[in-house]
């Protein structure tokens, strides 16, 4: 009479819950790894603009005195001051 009086159902359904709860955690480590390669990716990314930043400005930089050196030279030429190198 004790074994027909328990509920073999509620114990099945509590053990595929305790199965289900057991393998989640490893669906989940997949999306912890994407997400911080994710973030690993854009760190990297940012790292690489600042580097890229740093040297178009530098580039910037000296193109804008070649072209103030440029305008120099042609004011120069304009009055008639040019000077030769040698």
């Amino acid at each position: 009479m004790r074994i027909a009086m328990q509920p073999l159902e509620l114990i099945k359904r509590v053990k595929e819950i305790q199965r289900e709860a057991y393998t989640e955690p490893e669906t989940i480590q997949p999306k912890d790894a994407k997400q911080t390669a994710a973030v690993d990716l854009s760190k990297r990314l940012q790292d690489f603009r600042s580097l890229n930043d740093a040297s178009t400005l530098k580039a910037l930089e000296e193109w804008r005195k070649r072209k103030m050196e440029r305008a120099r030279q042609r004011e120069m030429e304009k009055n008639g001051t040019l000077v030769t190198k040698e």
